[in-house]
């Protein structure tokens, strides 16, 4: 069992490949649950995975894994958690029965194979030769491989990034059922934020080496949105170009084909809507729809705009 109450901490990590500065003094605590860790390519995500599994050093501050040092006790970590990395590679001759039966004898774990195929919905693939499954049948496959040293937590690294859409789905379903059935928890890098969003009890943004926001998934999405609308309309880019410059707004941006989304000083929904509607008229605009932003992508945006 864990040693802890935190998953993962670390305390002021730095880390440095030659000019690159990849993690800034970057502070966090992770509790049990689903945890995702959001941020844009090259903002630290992978070197932070990376330090927690033991695969490399920080320059200076202090990681944790379920209570065991990421410096000192890395072995200890590995033996406890399960892994699976963004792009997975497995023999592919080899049938996928075979296959787990192989990685329990290195793990010395008592997970039966046949079980967790189950559970990961593969168990009719079974006999199957792992060169000849598709991709979501090949994520199925990683995370049972991951779960067959019955770990305490689970790394995935862009989990559902080469899926297709209901292979994402299948997979986020998935690992929610895991935690609630089987109380493994999950540390999820991910840049697709609506299954984010979906799947995690908490988060973290990431930014040039530090952690810019991190709490529970709906506190952060109201905190971040308060201010935030989409305007669905007619004529996007005309209704954003006259409000750029509207001095109640802090910005506008054109976000989809056929909507803006603007975030305004103002406190009042109806101030809003009535500068919208007056702004719309004069262009002949047609605003279908003024809603309130409300999702982790909204957050994010806003999030990673503050400086």
């Amino acid at each position: 069992m864990s040693r802890t109450t935190n998953m993962v901490k670390a305390s002021d990590i730095e880390k440095r490949f030659g000019r690159i500065q990849a993690l800034a003094g970057l502070d966090i605590s992770v509790p049990p649950g689903i945890f995702g860790l959001i941020g844009p390519n090259g903002s630290g995500k992978t070197t932070l995975l990376r330090i927690l599994l033991g695969l490399i050093k920080a320059d200076s501050g202090e990681a944790e894994v379920l209570g065991f040092s990421c410096r000192d006790e890395s072995l200890d970590i590995r033996r406890r958690v399960g892994v699976l990395h963004e792009k997975p590679s497995f023999f592919p001759t080899m049938n996928v029965l075979d296959y787990l039966q192989k990685v329990r004898g290195i793990y010395r774990g008592s997970q039966d194979p046949s079980d967790l195929l189950a559970l990961v919905g593969l168990d009719y693939a079974k006999e199957r030769k792992i060169g000849k499954l598709s991709a979501g049948m090949y994520q199925r496959l990683g995370l049972a491989q991951a779960l067959i040293g019955d770990p305490e937590l689970v790394f995935l690294d862009e989990p559902t990034s080469n899926l297709d859409v209901d292979g994402r789905d299948e997979i986020i379903r998935l690992i929610v059922n895991l935690n609630s059935e089987r109380d493994v928890s999950f540390f999820i890098s991910s840049h697709i934020l609506s299954e984010v969003e979906r799947a995690c009890h908490n988060i973290a943004f990431i930014k040039n080496g530090k952690i810019k926001e991190v709490g529970r998934v709906r506190d952060i999405i109201q905190k971040r949105t308060q201010s935030t609308f989409r305007v669905i309309c007619s004529n996007p880019q005309q209704l954003h170009d006259a409000l750029k410059t509207d001095s109640s707004l802090s910005s506008s941006i054109v976000s989809g084909a056929n909507s803006i989304t603007i975030v305004t000083k103002e406190s009042e929904d109806s101030s809003v809507k009535r500068t919208i509607d007056e702004v719309s008229k004069q262009l002949k605009v047609k605003v279908y729809e003024i809603e309130k932003a409300s999702t982790l992508e909204d957050a994010y945006r806003e999030a990673m705009r503050d400086e």
